[in-house]
Order: C-alpha cells, then structure tokens, then sequence
C-alpha cells in the first residue's frame, strides 16, 4: 500500500487539519463507503484525554445534548465513537467562517457589520437556541433543558452562501448530563459571563440570552463589551452590568435596536426577554420595519467578497481532495473488518468498559474561558461611520479546547498528494498506451493534406512574393500592412499605456455597497461603474457623488459626496429601498419619415429612440426634447408631458 498517502481513521479518510487543539484536532475528511463524496469535519479527541475519565464523561456530555439536535442553524453531529483509542466525533462540515473571523477582518478594515446584517445573524442564533432550549425526548417527551453556556463570536459559524450555524455544545448544561461544575472553576469565555454566574444564581436558559446580547453589541460596535487589563477587571465590569447604547458607538444604529440590545444585557435577568423566541420576533420586526429590502442572501454576497481569496484556496484543495483514489483505503478498510481489527467507530453504544468510564470521584477542571490578552483587550476604535459600514479575516479558529488557538500547516499532505497523483497517472498511461499508438498513427495519415495547406497559407502570409515566384498567383501584401497599422496603433497609444501601468501613483480606497443587486446601476460623478460583487476601487483624496438606478423605480442619489483618505480607505453604504416610479406610455404618430430619431432626458441620462413609438414607457413628467432625422439632415425642438398610467400622444 505505497500509495497509500492519506491517513485513514476508522471509516474516514483525513484530508486535512484545521485546527490542532491541545485536547482535540478538528480535520476535513472524507467517509469510506456509498457516501465518498460527503465531506465532514471530524473532532479527534488527543489520545491522553480519551483515557481521562473525566474528559470522556464530558464528551458523553456533549453527544447526550447534541446527537438527537436537528435544526438548520444548528451543525449536526453525524457520528461518534472510538478509533485506536481515540475519542471522535464526526460533524456537518461548515464550509465558511466563524464569526470572530469575521469581526477580526471588519476591525482590520476599520468596519462595522452593517446593522441589518448583523440582525439577521443574531435572529438566526436565537432560532436555533430556542429551538435546543426547547428540546424534548422524542421517545419520552421529557424536556432536555439545555443551556449552551458558551455563546460567542467563537461558535457562530458563518458559512460563504449566508447560512448561520451554532457550534459546540461541549460545555453545554443538561438534565442528561452526570457532571457538576467544580467550585471555583468558571466554564465558558470570561468576556461574555452573565452576572448571574457571578452571583452564583441557578443559570437557565437567560444566560444564553446574555451572551447573545453581547455579541450584537459587539458587532454593531466593532468593539469588545466587556474588557480591561486582567480578568478579575473583567469580572467586575460584568457584575456592574454598565452598558452603553451602541448607537452612542454607531450613529448608524437605530433608537429601537438600541432598546432590544440593552433589553437583552439587562442585569436582572427577569428584565430580559420571556425566551429566545421573544427576542427573535423582535430582532424579526425591526429587521423588516427598517429594511424591509433587505433578503438573506446579502450575507452570502457579504461574506463572499470578504474572503474571496480563502474560496478559491478552498476550491482548489477540493479539487485536488476529488483526484483521490479512495479503492486503496476502501480496500484495507474491509481487510481490517474482515480480521476483526476494526476498533469501535460508529454511534452504536459503545462497550462500557470502552468509553463508557464513570468515576464520580474524577475531577478536571477545564478553563475554556480562557483568550489572548491581547487580542481581546481591543483599543477604543475612532470610527467613523457612512450611512451602514461593512467589511471580516479568515483563519482556521476553533474552541477544541486549547488556551491558545494555534494552527500549523500540514505540509506533507500537499506532498503526499502530489506523490500519489503521479502513481495514478503513470498507471493510467500503462493501460492505455496501445491504443494511442494506433490513434496517433492513423491521426498522422490524415493530418497530411492540413498541414500541406496550412503551409502553404503561411507562405501567403509572410513570403507573398515567394508564391507569386512559384504558382504565378498575385497575393495582396496584407501583413505587412496590418503590422503597419498595428505598429502606428501602438506608437499612438504609448502614454495612455504608462498611465495604466503605474496604479501605485493613484492610491485607491474601497466603496462597498452590500446589498447591490444584479439589475442596479451605479453612477460615480454621472459615469456608470462596474463593480466586482458588491465592491469597487476609487481614487482617495477624490470628491464622488454617487447615484444608484434600476428600471422602473425612480433614482438614488447620496445625500453626500464621497470622500476617501489614507485615515479612512473604505467606506460601506446599503441603498436604501428604492420607490417605484410613476410611469406612463408614449406612443407617437406613424407619419415619421424613416430613419427619425426622438431625443430627450430623464434625468441626467439621455434617452433616443427610433421613431414611431408604441406605447414606450416612460417616466412621468415633462419633457423637452428633439425629433432628428440623419438622412434629411432635419431637426426640430419639441415639448411633451408624460401622464402617470395613461396613454400620451405625441405628434
């Protein structure tokens, strides 16, 4: 099995590491069987703590609360069980990226999440834990009563086509659950703690409640909430419970999300909202209240352009992972099963003396609440704000349960896969040698009478004079000519070619309008700009106004010009709902000698048709225009009114 490159783990096959935890690694893989093509992300608990009874209870834990979970916006957990004693799980593979990832790159950009979006993600979060909080036995009916205890930016996944996926319910509280959190041990991320934990009040389902409020008060205000030098600081500027409006932050925040997000963050938890259900409805109404243009799928485009060099990486590696001969592995799969070597790996119940080790005597005191100092003690930002700003970065981030989240590059698998592609191939090559033999020989006879003429059509080309000489046949000396031509073409161009060979003089900046759709027209300064996706580069230190259009709704126009520096590069706009335009129909008389043109404006743009018009519609108003006609060198200045939803007629 020398082309054997890959490492097979039980019925999966590795393809790459994403995260390489401390207690666990989370690697992209590949299942053994009918479903080959299927790609999900399988947790490896490391070796030493799969022996840990503690660490294996709490991992019973997270597949009592998680396994029987089935939500969109929940990842779901496929499989578990144990390979060369090695604790796994295997769960949907979210292809996209945490929240945190996100707000790390929007802070690199100086950028806010536009507050629209931002709503819809926490909405979307508030489903999906209503729906765990919620959760019953399918076969008893008897309440679950999970608490995640672990909300933040970390396990928010966001995947590139705009779904939202809640992760990681290892330390989640549960009436199936056996563990008891030890005095003194604080689980979950210190910065998002609700008071209660403090004050050592039973938690419930509130708890998550407030962790979600911190964090849409940290995407609409690109700041940490709770932060300060040390963590006993932390913890005292949660028990004060003092939150600032956001709009305080972001001038861009409406007054009645200001009261949902301090709802929310209420201190006494009986101020907050009934449920997740409760906030959801609100965070639904003003959503659609004050945006009401505003559809799902501006996420997909959103996170799209942010991490537009990660997907296509990521494409690539697909397409290399699907060049895979999976036989091989398949093959010493079945050998192992037949020899009765293959260890536990499905969710069947598992032996007990297995995975199954219960000593209520063991403690393990798991500080998953731990961060980077630096990174969470965040400087006030000086931001400022444009009408909605937006921009997200992408690293490998995953809480596998490691105080410093590190990841390292598995070069050998690029290796390895080149090595085994190159055995794949040299065999192909052997099998069909023949054959190609016999192809290219008969494929030479037939090529003869092309490649003859082909020859003798370059002669025409570039010896002209040559073939007069031979054949007596006069050929135009056309080549020359067009090089001619070319060359004089290209001496005439010259400076226009250096000035768009040397950007580096014009520095650029980043407009971006996150809910451009396909059928809108942008206008910078009266000229129509092209857009890659949802962004466009423009000049700094340059004055733009902007307009937006879309066929049959009347023109947008920015209240301000736009104005970019080396202090604020980008700028992020949402185009507010554009209202339909009041229409009416032209139509002229059939009398109009051929080749008569009708010129007017609608706007700032110049509208020509040909005449006669039939029911043309148009924007209701009036006009001032002229009637031309080429052929008879004729023109003449007219004046028409456009009635909304009648017929007008023009003479």
């Amino acid at each position: 099995m020398t082309d054997m490159k890959y490492q097979r783990f039980g019925k999966y096959l590795i393809l790459d590491h994403l995260v390489d935890g401390g207690m666990a690694k989370i690697c992209r893989a590949t299942y053994l069987g009918e479903q080959a093509n299927k790609i999900v992300a399988i947790k490896m608990v490391q070796p030493q703590y799969s022996k840990n009874p503690s660490f294996v209870q709490m991992f019973e834990d997270e597949l009592k609360v998680t396994f029987g979970l089935l939500h969109p916006n929940i990842a779901q957990v496929y499989d578990y069980g144990m390979v060369d004693n090695q604790l796994y799980s295997a769960m949907e593979y979210v292809d996209g990226a945490n929240l945190k990832q996100f707000l790390d790159r929007l802070r690199k950009k100086k950028f806010v999440f536009p507050v629209e979006i931002s709503t819809h993600i926490i909405s979307q979060v508030s489903q999906a834990l209503h729906y765990a909080h919620t959760f019953q036995d399918k076969l008893t009916g008897k309440p679950f009563n999970i608490i995640h205890r672990d909300i933040s930016p970390h396990n928010i996944m966001l995947t590139y086509d705009g779904t939202v996926k809640l992760i990681d319910f290892g330390i989640a509280k549960a009436d199936s659950n056996t563990e008891a959190t030890q005095a003194g041990t604080i689980k979950g991320k210190l910065a998002y703690l609700a008071p209660e934990y403090l004050e050592g009040l039973e938690l419930d389902h509130r708890y998550d409640q407030f962790a979600v409020g911190i964090t849409l008060w940290e995407m609409l205000c690109s700041r940490k909430l709770f932060t300060a030098k040390n963590d006993l600081a932390i913890l005292k500027q949660i028990q004060a419970c003092k939150v600032p409006r956001p709009s305080s932050i972001n001038p861009n925040v409406p007054k009645e999300l200001d009261e949902i997000v301090l709802k929310a963050l209420s201190k006494d938890r009986t101020q907050r909202f009934e449920n997740m259900d409760k906030l959801n409805r609100a965070l639904v109404k003003f959503l659609y209240s004050n945006y009401p243009d505003f559809n799902a799928t501006d996420l997909s485009y959103f996170a799209k352009q942010l991490f537009k060099e990660e997907i296509v990486e990521d494409k690539k590696k697909f397409v290399e992972f699907g060049k895979i001969d999976l036989r091989p592995y398949i093959s010493d799969l079945q050998k192992n099963e037949q020899a009765g070597k293959t260890t536990q790996d499905s969710h069947a119940p598992v032996p007990a003396d297995e995975i199954t080790l219960r000593h209520k005597t063991g403690k393990l005191e798991l500080d998953l609440g731990t961060f980077d100092q630096k990174e969470d003690s965040m400087p006030n930002l000086d931001l400022d704000f444009t009408e909605g700003t937006a921009g997200g970065v992408r690293t490998k981030d995953s809480s596998a349960g490691t105080k410093s989240r590190t990841i390292r590059t598995k070069k050998s698998n690029a290796q390895t896969n080149s090595t085994t592609q190159r055995s794949l191939k040299k065999q192909t090559r052997n099998k069909n040698l023949n054959r190609r033999n016999k192809d290219t020989e008969s494929k030479g006879r037939s090529m003869l009478p092309t490649v003859f003429v082909a020859g003798l059509m370059a002669f025409a080309i570039f010896k002209p004079q040559l073939v007069e000489n031979l054949t007596g046949i006069k050929i135009p000396h056309f080549y020359e000519k067009e090089r001619d031509i070319a060359s004089s073409q290209d001496k005439a161009q010259k400076p226009v070619e250096q000035k768009d060979q040397s950007p580096i003089d014009v520095p650029k900046g980043e407009l971006i309008i996150t809910n451009l759709s396909p059928e809108m027209k942008v206008f910078l300064n009266g000229k129509e700009r092209e857009f890659d996706g949802i962004t466009t580069r423009i000049p700094l230190n340059e004055s733009f106004s902007l307009s937006v259009t879309k066929v049959g709704y009347k023109k947008w126009t920015y209240q301000n010009d736009l104005y970019l520096t080396e202090d604020r590069p980008y700028v992020s706009l949402v185009v507010p709902e554009l209202k339909k335009d009041s229409v009416g129909f032209l139509t002229s008389s059939q009398n109009f000698a051929p080749g008569s043109k009708i010129k007017f404006k609608v706007g700032s743009e110049m509208i020509e048709k040909t005449l006669p018009l039939n029911n043309e519609r148009v924007p209701a108003g009036n006009y001032e225009g002229v009637i031309v006609n080429p052929l008879l060198g004729t023109e003449r200045k007219i004046r028409f009114k456009v009635e909304e939803n009648k017929r007008n007629f023009l003479k």
